[in-house]
């Protein structure tokens, strides 16, 4: 157990890029649009991580996950809908 909490602690872009991935394959399970934006979050900070811009202290990458997260849910549910929904309306003529 050691070994795994030593090696996220020293590669956290490991970690948030899991996390992200992880919810990409709950997001395919339980289609609804919800998961997408924490995906994306962990994904970001993945990316942040292994840019080198990403606190170091866990407490504020957290936080930093759930602002990202709860931040992009308007933005994923514009992009689901503008792309995803392509349904035509039997009522248009």
């Amino acid at each position: 157990m050691s070994f795994i909490h030593t090696t996220l602690a020293q590669h956290p872009a490991i970690a948030w890029a899991v996390i992200g991935v992880a919810l990409l394959i709950v997001e395919v399970l339980l289609p609804g649009g919800f998961f997408v934006s924490f995906a994306a979050a962990g994904l970001l900070l993945a990316l942040a991580a292994l840019a080198g811009i990403l606190p170091a202290q866990i407490l504020w990458q957290v936080t930093l996950y759930f602002v990202l997260g709860v931040g992009l849910i308007p933005v994923s549910r514009i992009l689901l809908r503008r792309f995803v929904d392509r349904t035509p309306d039997i009522n248009e003529y």
